[in-house]
């Protein structure tokens, strides 16, 4: 198939398009300091509690303050939030970056440390020291009853928003990193984080650098269905090129409970820039819409032996990336997507547990014959074994 090729205002890349998924290729040295991908905001640390019996919401925050003046040895720490997509990212090939806050404390060190083993580029900081008072490290406890079944007690939950103080603009070194993304990956916590403007702006400065912007709402969405928060939902959904759901958080969405529906729904909507839009279907598999082909696409789920469904979406999620950015076939992407998200689903917690590579081959490997995870697991492997050319970007 003939490729068109465009250029941008910037030298140092070219855009390869082909049927409207973008191929980016970076033609700068290892210095350059270019990343495959960007997490943008949702920078956090987990933070496991053993519990008899779930709180009442009503005694949700007492707790909150109790844990936080008394957390848990490290050995019940573990990252979490975006942390999930980029190592999982990392662990698929993909150079990676963040931006966000990773607090000057003992938190901060352990989640720097993690991210740094697993070769991903150290944070750049969006918050300004405050008269001394520097924000710190987000922490999410995530309440464990004996039967593995979880719930979350955090800030998030309980405000004031936005939880990161004094951010009014973004700092160079951050808007350079943006420039120097071919994805920005970021999710409907992030507006609990920092203002919308600071959010759109990010967004706005990757999109003029020829970058992709994925989003998925997430289980924040619930809460982005009036006033402010429902115009924040709208203004990020409109700047993406790949919006990612659930069944579930589609259906609150875009009000259509069939999901073929609701991703068409998704890439009619008036002003916006969607390319895809990808409704996660847990076991059943994914669809994936495409505005340029004007069609969906069903791939199965891999049958496996869920041991915890924590950080599954987060690792589908990067998989959707490497495909897009580097032009593979929807198929191809689909069948990748789902073997990262069943590895992860095959062991216990996020983070650090999430799908690594030798899952994912044994997966696409015992698909013999089937064309499109044949061709994933021929992209993950390209993938991993490529030059790493920016594995420590400062």
């Amino acid at each position: 198939m003939r490729m068109l090729r465009t250029k941008t205002k910037y030298p140092s890349r070219t855009f390869y398009v082909q049927k409207n998924r973008y191929a980016c290729y970076s033609l700068r040295s290892a210095d350059s300091g270019f990343v495959d991908v960007v997490a943008l905001g949702n920078i956090c640390l987990d933070v496991i509690v053993p519990v008899d019996t779930f709180p009442q919401e009503s005694e949700k925050e007492d707790l909150l303050r109790s844990l936080t003046l008394s957390p848990p040895s490290q050995d019940a720490w573990e990252v979490g939030g975006n942390c999930n997509f980029m190592i999982a990212a990392a662990r698929l090939g993909l150079s990676v970056g963040s931006i966000g806050v990773v607090g000057d404390d003992v938190y901060g060190e352990f989640l720097n440390s993690v991210l740094q083993a697993e070769h991903i580029a150290l944070n750049q900081g969006v918050a300004p020291d405050m008269d001394g008072r520097a924000n710190k490290t987000l922490i999410c406890f995530v309440l464990v009853d004996p039967n593995s079944n979880h719930a979350f007690c955090s800030r998030y939950d309980f405000g004031p928003w936005p939880l990161l103080e004094g951010i009014t603009s973004i700092p160079e070194h951050s808007l350079e990193r943006l420039r120097r993304a071919k994805a920005v990956f970021t999710n409907g916590f992030v507006f609990d984080e920092i203002p919308l403007d600071i959010v759109q702006t990010a967004c706005k400065e990757a999109i003029q650098s020829g970058a992709a912007v994925f989003f998925d709402p997430g289980p924040r969405c619930f809460t982005m269905l009036e006033g402010s928060r429902k115009e924040a939902l709208s203004t990020l959904l409109d700047l993406s090129d790949v919006i990612l759901m659930t069944e579930e958080e589609a259906k609150i969405v875009t009000g259509h409970s069939d999901p073929e529906l609701a991703a068409k729904y998704m890439l009619e909507r008036p002003g916006a820039r969607t390319q895809w839009c990808v409704i996660k279907l847990g076991r059943e598999g994914s669809l994936l819409r495409s505005k340029a082909e004007g069609r969906s696409y069903r791939m199965p789920g891999i049958p496996v032996k869920v041991q915890d469904t924590v950080g599954c979406g987060d690792s589908f999620a990067s998989a959707i990336v490497l495909g897009f950015i580097n032009g593979h076939s929807i198929p191809a992407t689909l069948a990748l997507a789902n073997a990262v998200g069943a590895a992860t689903a095959t062991g216990r917690g996020a983070g650090r547990n999430v799908a690594n590579s030798s899952k994912v081959k044994e997966l696409l490997s015992s698909f013999t014959g089937q064309g499109p995870h044949n061709d994933a697991l021929a992209h993950l492997v390209a993938s991993i074994h490529k030059p790493q050319i920016q594995r420590s970007v400062n």
